[in-house]
């Protein structure tokens, strides 16, 4: 499981300073961001449903705490998309046509 986490915050972090070279490739990036953290609230809900808590590295998580973490994570998503579209903007600016 420690594998998955460092995979996501490797992708988050390479998505944020990768060159995004069309608006259809930062909506791609954006969709996928958010896409994976709601396949991930879902598994997390449906491990949730008929139980009290998720078991997560040998500790117990319940479902308060689950959410308040995904929402963290959503917000974290937002923040990696706003670098996406600032990053994609000075891009766009450098590489502007005189």
């Amino acid at each position: 499981m420690t594998f998955i986490i460092l995979a996501v915050l490797t992708f988050l972090i390479v998505v944020v300073f990768i060159k995004q070279k069309s608006v259809a490739s930062v909506c791609i990036t954006i969709a996928l961001l958010i896409a994976m953290t709601t396949a991930v609230l879902l598994l997390g809900a449906d491990a949730l449903s008929g139980r009290r808590a998720l078991v997560f590295f040998n500790s117990a998580i319940d479902a308060q705490t689950f959410y308040r973490l995904m929402a963290a994570w959503y917000g974290a998503d937002i923040f990696c998309a706003v670098l996406v579209i600032r990053n994609y903007i000075e891009y766009r600016k450098v590489n502007a046509k005189k």
